[in-house]
């Protein structure tokens, strides 16, 4: 039966390469979008909007300057490539030099963000404050003159220390720019984005144990060893849900939040485990802080109005 439908239709000439093209044209389509931070700054936002959303805030006030700003940030230490790259995440090492135009078009146009949208929406101290942070930053992947060291050198800051101030950047400041009080709902949502954050970057660090240890760089991963940091991983997968079955019981979420958001911690460290490549990992990783805005969107749209 085969033999026959290939005499009436034989395979057409340079087919199958036309095919292999496309699918090399998207994969590194994919590839380029990811390494110039634009998945990242996308699931960091959505995450954002999730906190707002669950605390009835606006989120548009913050989302550009969210986005804006992660971009600027991660974009512009991406310029000087970390020692350990060459080892942890070779394609992104690949990539490097052949995007650097590309990734200073994006902080540009980063930076114009951050400076209009604070003047448009306000408070214009804003400007002053991001510049601040901004010179600091320059210093994470780079030694300090005179020092000799990197911030992310320093032992626990790359695996806590950032998602800490990344997850008040999101709950946080909201809040205050609402004049809201702290109480048990917002502390939740705060625990919410800090564990998922948190969850993230363990698994990036894992991920680089290898080229991390090698440096010196004392991420936690490296300091706790593979064992005990799936240990870890896996309590906070397991806090993780608690959270979220608090914020079901508040009516604040959809109830299928806990099951999926173990699952999806479940299967992020099973890909810990597999023979996978180090930039899929990267986008487990990533895919998993959507996870909670992807729950969100759904439960508006199909199980109930009563989450809008």
């Amino acid at each position: 039966m085969t033999k026959a439908c290939e005499r009436c239709y034989p395979p057409r000439p340079g087919y199958e390469k036309v095919c292999l093209r496309i699918a090399k044209w998207v994969q590194s389509l994919f590839v380029t979008i990811y390494v110039l931070e634009l998945v990242g700054a996308t699931a960091v936002t959505s995450l954002g909007w999730t906190a707002c959303r669950i605390l009835n805030l606006d989120w548009t006030p913050f989302g550009p300057l969210w986005f804006a700003g992660y971009l600027f940030v991660y974009s512009l230490d991406r310029l000087y490539p970390d020692p350990a790259d060459p080892m942890n995440v070779p394609v992104r090492f690949r990539k490097t030099m052949e995007l650097r135009s590309a990734r200073i078009a994006l902080i540009l146009l980063a930076s114009l963000v951050l400076i209009i949208w604070p003047l448009l929406v306000g408070p214009w101290w804003l400007v002053l404050a991001m510049a601040f942070f901004t010179a600091l930053l320059q210093f994470y992947s780079r030694p300090i003159p005179g020092v000799g060291h990197r911030f992310k050198d320093l032992p626990y800051l790359k695996s806590l220390f950032v998602p800490g101030i990344i997850a008040g950047v999101l709950v946080i400041w909201p809040c205050l720019e609402n004049a809201r009080s702290f109480r048990a709902k917002e502390c939740f949502v705060f625990l919410l984005c800090l564990l998922v954050l948190t969850i993230n970057s363990l698994v990036f660090d894992y991920r680089d144990v290898a080229g991390d240890s090698a440096l010196g760089t004392g991420t936690l991963p490296v300091r706790l060893g593979r064992k005990n940091t799936i240990r870890l991983l896996l309590t906070l997968v397991l806090t993780l849900t608690g959270v979220s079955w608090w914020l079901v019981t508040g009516g604040l979420v959809s109830p299928s939040t806990p099951a999926v958001l173990a699952g999806g911690g479940a299967g992020l460290l099973l890909s810990l485990f597999g023979q996978f490549r180090p930039m899929t990992i990267s986008v487990l990783a990533d895919l998993f802080l959507m996870l909670p805005a992807a729950i969100q969107f759904l439960a508006g749209i199909i199980v109930s109005p009563h989450f809008s």
